[in-house]
């Protein structure tokens, strides 16, 4: 086995098991040592990189050490060359990716919710602040370098890769990785370039979206003008897809996809500044910043009624977490879950009994409306006897007129007609315009008063409202007891799609993201990953065909690979259900049977208060509808009087 010396402690060490392999070097264990590690470059370094693992060495504190495999000391060989350096041992922690990501996160953090992605982003921006308290950059930003364990704590690799500053020097990071690159940066080489903070704070930023929104990049979605927008190509021109302004740069974000605002107004203020043209002049959020508004927003979630693995931002109104599961057919929390007896304790019968002993409220009163009107004593009403009288013999006169045409003589009957048309003109009721236009308003305001106290009564006094919550009472007992049929049901259609379902979980091994498709490289992967397409199965011509950049080479490449793979996919009979799908099935049976026992418990004092306030409601509101009644039939009255 390999042996080398510690530069700066001046001791031998041998290592031992090789841990893993990456591009640059090998990592190996320490034998005698079980919280360092040892990495070995494939090629020595040369002085400038061994230069700055000197300092990085150097500048090793506990703050840095408890959150980045930082280099302690450089490590050599029999002939004094530095070969490598010896860090911090990172045990139990997974890629980030496998945290925002729903199909991974189900077997990598079966126990992960929302809390839990909020806590990771927390401890990511704090991973960062560090780093930046101690003068340094990260520089190559992307989801292999931020590693996550199952309490939530974050630690950073490939330090060595980090610009380091010593106040006097600066050893720049030469690579990054365009996703997660910032804009302004995009058409400029990395080497030598000497990056910022507010550089970081872009990547930060692209990581803490990738993990409260279900693994989407922030920059992948349809754009509406001519060509292509790849994801690089959008990050260069600030096309943010889920941004305000994104209709300005002809982006919408994909299908299946939840909206900015659903974090809240802090998170969604924050992406804009970080995304969108005020990040390039510097003001993009600062770590601390981010931890601000993500400890605000766990403080703030709330368990959602139907699904109590669910949790959501109290600022908006319903869990959004529900709706993309029903329209993805992904859950996306949950999947660790215990079964639990669906019958439970609770006698239903009694419970119902309960309910059904409330007092009802009776018959609804007869309203004013629906008997003959007598109008109040000591108002003022108008004569319409006259009136009527004038109309009759105005008429009257006009037919006079029409018989002395026909019937007297020429000129006799010529003169009589016409002072019978007078007479008639004279006697006909006038109106002014004014006082018809007054009346019509005066009886349009009083139909209008009619109808909402109508509608108030309606809505407070009726005992039709008693009837239908009754009804949502009687329909919630009905599905509790048919709660344990439901589930055979539901066991029998999972029993029946036992081979759909096992060819599902054998193509949901091959990951895009480890595959070697061609063409099909890191940006197409993340435009897929951003449109639901993670695995083999997830691979359909229809829904690849439609995404931005996806031609018919690419999608037939696509689902070619996915055929390749399913061709080797053989059904187990033997093999029961997915464990998995039943547990899942159990907990959101389980789920749904708490709302309905909590409704049907919460029934009987909910229906007594209800019954008691539309009892209370008429009492009130009764006087308000005679008056209401009599100031329309009043108005009516005026009106027709004219």
């Amino acid at each position: 086995m390999m042996q080398f010396t510690l530069m700066r402690a001046r001791m031998g060490v041998r290592l031992g098991q090789e841990l893993g392999r990456g591009g640059e070097g090998t990592v190996f264990a320490i034998e005698g040592q079980s919280e360092r590690v040892a990495k070995i470059y494939t090629t020595p370094p040369d002085q400038r990189k061994i230069q700055k693992l000197v300092v990085m060495a150097e500048a090793a504190s506990p703050a840095l050490l408890r959150i980045a495999a930082w280099p302690v000391d450089l490590l050599t060989d029999g002939r004094g060359a530095v070969r490598g350096f010896m860090m911090p041992r990172v045990v139990a922690r997974r890629d980030i990716h496998e945290l925002y990501s729903p199909k991974s996160r189900a077997e990598a953090f079966p126990e992960g919710d929302f809390r839990f992605l909020c806590h990771v982003g927390a401890n990511i921006a704090r991973a960062f602040a560090v780093v930046h308290d101690h003068g340094h950059v990260i520089g190559d930003v992307n989801h292999g370098n931020v590693l996550v364990g199952p309490d939530g704590k974050v630690m950073l690799i490939d330090c060595d890769s980090f610009q380091i500053g010593t106040g006097t020097q600066v050893y720049t990071c030469d690579v990054g990785v365009p996703l997660f690159t910032a804009p302004e940066l995009h058409s400029r080489p990395l080497r030598g370039l000497i990056r910022t903070p507010n550089h970081d704070r872009f990547g930060l930023a692209v990581l803490l979206f990738h993990l409260l929104y279900m693994g989407r990049h922030p920059f992948a979605g349809r754009y509406s003008g001519p060509g292509d927008m790849p994801i690089e190509r959008a990050i260069a021109e600030c096309r943010f897809a889920y941004g305000p302004d994104r209709a300005v740069h002809g982006m919408e974000r994909p299908p299946g996809t939840i909206p900015l605002e659903t974090m809240g107004v802090s998170i969604a203020a924050n992406f804009v500044l970080a995304f969108e043209q005020p990040g390039i002049n510097g003001e993009r959020p600062d770590p601390r910043k981010w931890i601000t508004a993500l400890e605000k927003l766990k403080a703030s979630l709330r368990t959602c009624s139907v699904a109590s693995w669910h949790q959501y931002p109290a600022e908006i109104g319903s869990c959004p977490w529900c709706a993309i599961e029903a329209q993805t057919a992904v859950r996306l929390f949950g999947q660790r879950i215990f079964p639990t007896d669906l019958t439970g304790t609770i006698d239903v019968g009694t419970l119902w009994q309960t309910i059904t002993m409330v007092r009802d409220p009776g018959t609804d009163p007869v309203l004013p409306s629906e008997h003959p009107w007598k109008p109040p004593t000591g108002i003022d009403l108008p004569d319409t006897t006259l009136k009527g009288f004038r109309k009759v013999l105005s008429i009257a006169l006009v037919c006079c007129g029409v018989f002395a045409c026909n019937s007297l003589a020429k000129d006799g009957g010529l003169v009589g007609a016409l002072i019978a048309y007078g007479l008639a003109f004279a006697v006909w009721p006038k109106v002014s315009p004014e006082e018809r236009s007054a009346a019509e308003r005066a009886y349009s305001a009083a139909n209008t008063d009619w109808q909402n106290a109508l509608a108030r009564w309606q809505s407070e006094a009726s005992r039709n409202t008693f009837v239908e919550r009754l009804k949502s009472l009687e329909k919630a007992r009905t599905e509790l007891v048919d709660l344990p049929n439901e589930h055979r049901r539901r066991l029998a259609k999972l029993e029946a799609q036992r081979e759909s379902q096992q060819r599902q979980r054998y193509l949901d091994r091959f990951r895009i993201d480890r595959a070697k498709i061609r063409l099909i490289g890191p940006e197409r992967t993340s435009m897929l990953a951003s449109y639901g397409i993670e695995t083999a199965a997830d691979v359909d011509y229809q829904k690849i065909i439609q995404i931005p950049g996806f031609g018919e080479s690419l999608t037939s490449g696509l689902v070619q690979w996915r055929l390749d793979h399913e061709r080797n996919f053989r059904f187990n009979p033997s093999e029961p259900v997915d464990p998995r799908e039943t547990t899942a099935l159990t907990r959101e049976l389980e789920a749904r049977r708490q709302v309905l026992l909590t409704t049907l418990q919460q029934g009987p004092a909910l229906l007594k208060q209800l019954s008691q306030e539309i009892i209370a409601a008429r009492s009130r509101l009764m006087p308000i509808m005679k008056k209401t009644w009599d100031a329309y039939k009043i108005a009516e009255l005026r009106r027709d009087a004219l």
